[in-house]
């Protein structure tokens, strides 16, 4: 004859006490061990750093963003021409496949004399942060061609030269969770505009119907703001750009051809670009040296 173990009850019998008991301590368990997992996630997420981007919002990656523009145009220095672009936030993309965010985009542009462009990337890392630990990859010829750098709560910044005397740096975030809070934005309020403001520089290139002035800020790294008023307007005049404006004592020409003219004087940039019929100005105020 064969005798069932204590634990395996007889369908319709219930279950031996030494089982009910270690039934309710297996239970028991169970609950005060997912008890403590959930307490050790709730002070990991509320006292720990992010250990991936994904734990870091959108709206939380905002200023980072802000702050290293304004440290790249501190550090592309007095003697090339920079220009803000437009910082753009992507929504719709994909954390996982189960969940979407938003990512920001912003860019820089950096124009200096074609020879002289390659060296730009350099002198950009070595004067960046030492916590970005900026790093610049060359070719076999030893010229400079690609920048990455960490501006730290997973902001990544890459650099990399476009065109012959055109370099371009990005700011990234990534794919990050939105908290549904409206973005706080740390720009104090741009100065007014320069004697170089865009619509000056169009009106004395003969444009019309010019476009209301589109303004791009960020604060610089200790006091400063760093700004790019944008404009552009028809184009009715026949003569390249560096022939038609005025240049200051002082003026430094870093690009002069038909489609494009840039030069700094003191410390403002300005580009004019022609092309379709068209004149687009834009003027940026550099940080403080």
């Amino acid at each position: 004859m064969t005798t069932d173990p204590p634990w395996l009850a007889p369908p319709g019998q219930p279950d031996p006490p030494a089982t009910q008991r270690s039934r309710r301590w297996l239970v028991a368990g169970l609950v005060g061990w997912i008890v403590v997992l959930l307490a050790v996630t709730y002070v990991s997420v509320r006292r720990d750093e992010p250990t991936v981007r994904e734990q870091r919002s959108i709206e939380q990656a905002g200023p980072v963003v802000d702050r290293t523009l304004g440290d790249l145009v501190a550090a592309a220095g007095p003697d090339v021409v920079v220009e803000l672009a437009e910082r753009r936030l992507r929504t719709g993309c994909e954390i996982t496949l189960f969940r979407s965010g938003a990512a920001i985009d912003a860019a820089i542009t950096v124009r200096a004399p074609e020879a002289e462009a390659p060296e730009v990337l350099d002198r950009i890392a070595s004067r960046l942060p030492a916590a970005y630990q900026a790093g610049v990859r060359h070719r076999s010829d030893g010229a400079a061609d690609a920048l990455r750098a960490d501006a730290g709560q997973f902001v990544a910044v890459e650099g990399e030269l476009v065109e012959p005397g055109v370099v371009r740096l990005t700011v990234q975030t990534g794919c990050r969770p939105t908290s549904g809070e409206s973005e706080e934005r740390t720009t104090s309020s741009p100065p007014p505009p320069t004697e170089e403001d865009p619509v000056r520089v169009l009106t004395a290139l003969g444009a019309t119907d010019l476009d209301p002035v589109d303004l791009i800020a960020v604060d610089c790294p200790g006091q400063g703001t760093a700004r790019t008023a944008r404009s552009a307007g028809r184009g009715t005049s026949t003569g390249p750009p560096g022939a038609m404006l005025p240049r200051p004592v002082g003026t430094v020409v870093v690009t002069d051809t038909p489609e494009v003219y840039a030069y700094r004087t003191g410390a403002v940039s300005v580009v004019v670009e022609s092309g379709d019929g068209r004149i687009r100005v834009a003027t940026t105020t550099g940080c403080p040296a």
